[in-house]
């Protein structure tokens, strides 16, 4: 009977640990139309964060990618595209303002220095197929990070990349972006897709740069 108690004790504290080490990292991805009908024009909301109890265990997403409802549309041929270089945008230089699609704002860590970076978030339109995500950071140090997003029916995937501020690896913590909708039927930006059981969903699909992977399922009112 003790060993019995003895094991049940080392099985509790087994799952007790194995929870905190779970725990210790989470990732939120909350992704969603903002039209309610299946096959209108619409914008999109995302709400991209990590957080983790130590800073040690926050994990580097190297790729995102976001699926939409089947059927879903990207067209950004529909916006003048911004042609720019990478190394013209990092340089500070700006894309056209009507090949502007969206804005919003990202934060990261680079543990171990104590400040959290923060920056603001301008996308464009960069071909039929391609968005540019233009990262200027204003603390502690101003830099303009550059990423290529591309869509390819109702996918849009989003390569991280690893930059360093002081020799420090930068981790993304955050990435908030707002996409409105613009234009209708054929010369709409993005076209809803499939509203399935009254909810729009979308699967954001994350690898980390320690080889493994995370699924985060988010949804939306439709009809």
């Amino acid at each position: 009977m003790r060993k019995l108690t003895i094991t049940a004790a080392v099985a509790v504290a087994s799952l007790v640990f194995a929870a905190v080490a779970i725990a210790a990292f989470s990732q939120v991805a909350n992704v969603k139309f903002t039209t309610t009908k299946a096959g209108h024009s619409t914008g999109i909301v995302a709400d991209i964060h990590s957080t983790s109890d130590t800073p040690q265990e926050l994990k580097a997403a190297k790729l995102v990618v976001l699926q939409f409802p089947a059927g879903t549309k990207f067209r950004l041929g529909v916006v003048k595209a911004c042609k720019l270089s990478d190394q013209r945008l990092a340089a500070g230089k700006g894309c056209p303002g009507n090949s502007k699609v969206g804005s919003g704002s990202a934060t990261a860590s680079a543990y171990p220095l104590p400040q959290t970076i923060t920056a603001g978030v301008t996308a464009f339109s960069s071909g039929p197929h391609g968005m540019v995500l233009v990262v200027k950071a204003t603390q502690p140090i101003p830099q303009t990070l550059v990423i290529r997003a591309s869509a390819n029916g109702s996918k849009l995937t989003i390569p991280v990349p690893s930059p360093s501020v002081a020799g420090v690896n930068v981790v993304l913590t955050s990435l908030h972006l707002s996409v409105p909708a613009r234009g209708s039927g054929r010369s709409a930006l993005i076209t809803a897709g499939r509203c399935t059981a009254q909810s729009f969903t979308v699967n954001s699909h994350f690898a980390y740069s320690d080889g493994t992977t995370l699924d985060v399922p988010s949804s939306s009112p439709c009809h």
